[in-house]
């Protein structure tokens, strides 16, 4: 299959091959945004006059939002200049986004969750269940989504980069049109060393503003942030494999669509594609000719893209909350991991003071966990210490409690409620309780004074009431079911 460039392509790619190849070895792939497939039912995010609308629809099987476009820290002023300091670049587009909304208008979610992962790792189908064990209602934001705009593609074509402060810019604004109520998922930054510094200076900018309104009305619009770090990471072997499976799913399914003329056809990816181009100097394939080692190749090379970046992004394990998942296993298995990392977790989500106030409380999984082996040491030491109460409760229990569980054992619960005064004794009681929960009862225990009013005084219409004592024992054990009948011989 011969493919043939216009000429004013070939010159644009010339112009942008170190853009679009950069980190990526002789020989590698990355394909123009112009041959990119998209889903029919997928509603892409749009990007106009800085304001994102990213409402999506649910996204097929396996979605990946790759960002493909390599960023570089410089920019240019107006004199043509090169500026390099990333906290010149981040100042100008934070500049940018306080002019466009106003200092104080700048509400933003209190939880951000920054999710990155090698291909194939899974992120398009694991992404819902971070959503959910976070409880964020909020779309994540796919940068890659937020560069596919006729602005982007724009710069591109006219031979131009799109800067790291294009890019903050329009994650800001994408941030900003969240509702600031709840967490929100950013899906592919950051990515590279320059924005690694970019996250930490847009966490300090936060933190900055909340000082700033403290002590105003507006307090409660700037809430202390939590930023948290998630890469599923799988290694290059399983990475090829996983893709080429995918691949040939994808191609499979799309094939039927397109004979039937039923179905939606899902987005095939730069390895997937029918016809692969390459650019300056790098050579042409078509999906006619290339073999499975071909398209290895070319996934390999975008695993090399993750790989390079990958130490930027351990960097933020020192700065922030960063959860490393092995996504090796099935999804089952790789969803499990995700849900107890992302469990609630107090000294990360409550104020230092507020933490440091209920933090002497006992987590209420953590009370039990020697549960067994206190019940027998204390038993022992009732029998060798004790011997005399211990067996006065164990003559109690047979009196007064025995016989009414027995009596309940089908409803599972019995209560006992007595003013015996041996119960007044709360070591008496300790005894009585360890005996049952070592029968594999479940016993609460409760002391109640009650007022009975036993004369009045008729001259000035007093009462005297008399305090008693009632004790209250509840013990529960497990339900009998009595099956009728006629159900035994169906």
């Amino acid at each position: 299959m011969a493919l043939r460039l216009a000429p004013q392509l070939i010159r644009r790619c010339s112009i942008q091959c170190a853009f679009h190849v950069r980190l990526i070895p002789r020989r590698a792939y990355v394909a123009p945004s112009w041959t990119a497939l998209r889903p029919t039912s997928v509603q892409q995010g749009k990007y106009s006059n800085y304001k994102p609308h990213h409402h999506y629809h649910s996204p097929p099987p396996y979605a990946y939002c790759a960002y493909r476009l390599t960023t570089t820290s410089k920019i240019s002023n107006a004199s043509g200049k090169e500026i390099k300091d990333i906290k010149l670049i981040f100042n100008q587009a934070w500049k940018n986004i306080e002019d466009h909304y106003g200092r104080e208008n700048l509400h933003l979610p209190r939880e951000f969750i920054f999710l990155m992962g090698a291909p194939g790792s899974g992120k398009g189908t694991h992404t819902p269940s971070i959503l959910r064990a976070r409880g964020i209602t909020n779309p994540p934001i796919s940068i890659s989504n937020l560069l596919d705009t006729p602005e982007c593609k724009d710069l591109i074509n006219r031979g131009q980069m799109i800067s790291d402060r294009t890019v903050m810019e329009m994650l800001f604004h994408a941030l900003l049109d969240c509702d600031p109520t709840v967490g929100v998922l950013v899906d592919g930054f950051p990515r590279t060393e320059i924005q690694v510094e970019a996250l930490r200076l847009f966490y300090d900018k936060m933190v900055e503003l909340r000082r700033e309104f403290w002590n105003t009305d507006r307090r409660d619009q700037f809430p202390r942030p939590v930023f948290r770090i998630c890469v599923l990471y799988v290694d290059e072997d399983i990475s090829v494999q996983r893709q080429l499976a995918r691949g040939q799913m994808i191609r499979e399914h799309n094939a039927q669509v397109r004979r039937s003329g039923q179905g939606v056809l899902w987005e095939e990816r730069v390895t997937d594609f029918d016809e692969t181009v390459s650019i300056a100097g790098y050579r042409l394939v078509s999906h006619a000719t290339a073999d499975r080692h071909t398209f290895a190749q070319l996934i390999r090379s975008r695993y090399a893209i993750f790989k390079a970046h990958y130490g930027a992004l351990l960097k933020l394990s020192k700065i922030f909350p960063f959860h490393l998942i092995n996504a090796v296993g099935n999804i089952n298995e790789v969803m499990q991991i995700i849900l107890k990392e992302f469990e609630y977790q107090s000294s990360l989500e409550l104020e230092s003071d507020t933490y440091d106030a209920i933090s002497h409380i006992p987590l209420a999984n953590k009370i039990g966990v020697h549960a067994r082996q206190e019940l027998i040491s204390r038993l022992e030491h009732y029998q060798m210490q004790e011997p005399v109460m211990l067996q006065n409760a164990i003559k109690w229990l047979d009196s007064e409690v025995i016989p009414q569980v027995t009596r309940h054992a089908i409803s599972g619960a019995a209560m006992i409620r007595t003013e015996d005064r041996a119960l007044s004794n709360g070591h008496f009681v300790d005894m009585v309780m360890d005996v049952l929960s070592e029968r594999g009862y479940h016993v609460s225990f409760e002391s109640r004074t009650t007022h009975i009013p036993n004369k009045v005084d008729l001259t000035t219409g007093d009462i005297k009431l008399e305090h008693r004592e009632v004790y209250v024992l509840n013990v529960h054990f497990p339900k009998h079911y009595i099956q009728p009948l006629e159900q035994k011989f169906d």
